[in-house]
């Protein structure tokens, strides 16, 4: 049996099937079949001429197959959890104090910055506490709203004197709780 290069005439279009679906599309010219070189149709829809055979697609349902479980995932998906671990801590290792570093400048920076403004406050609320303790504005303010410095005669200290003994200061206790 010689082999040519000429193309063979078209077998004779079959139904696809029982269910009405239509003619089978026409085969492709130009393109060996299973080249790989596609066109735009999909590969579901290629026809491939095969001495008249019709193929048909059969759906498998593997929704009631049990399989078994490897024992070799488990140390598998132990592996891969404990190596990204390991990848993540050593990243954290590698360059958490650089960003800890970075971040402690920056703050450093923000509290230098606030302890000037303290500074900067503290140094108004001297000079606005020296105004107000000046004892010539006192006395001005004082003489303006017709007050008088009192007299160091005038004053008289009342000083409690202690209860030794007697009935006050049994009262005393009783107020306090202490009993005698």
């Amino acid at each position: 049996m010689e082999k040519t290069s000429a193309l063979k005439a078209p077998l004779p279009r079959l139904a696809r099937s029982s269910r009405g679906e239509g003619p089978l599309p026409a085969p492709r010219r130009g393109r060996a079949a299973g080249s790989g070189a596609r066109g735009r149709q999909s590969a579901s829809g290629t026809f491939v001429p095969m001495e008249g055979a019709v193929l048909y697609q059969k759906a498998i349902d593997n929704s009631g197959v049990r399989y078994r479980h490897d024992p070799r995932d488990r140390d598998v998906w132990r592996t891969l959890v404990s190596g990204g671990l390991f990848v993540a801590l050593l990243f954290i290792l590698a360059f958490g104090p650089r960003l800890w570093v970075r971040h402690s400048g920056y703050r450093q920076a923000q509290l230098r910055e606030r302890i000037e403004q303290l500074t900067v406050v503290r140094d108004q609320l001297k000079v606005r506490k020296g105004r107000l303790e000046d004892l010539r504005r006192v006395a001005s303010l004082a003489g303006e709203r017709g007050l008088q410095e009192t007299e160091a005669k005038s004053y008289t200290w009342f000083a409690p004197q202690p209860i030794e003994s007697g009935p006050g200061r049994k009262a005393v206790a009783q107020l306090f709780g202490a009993e005698d």
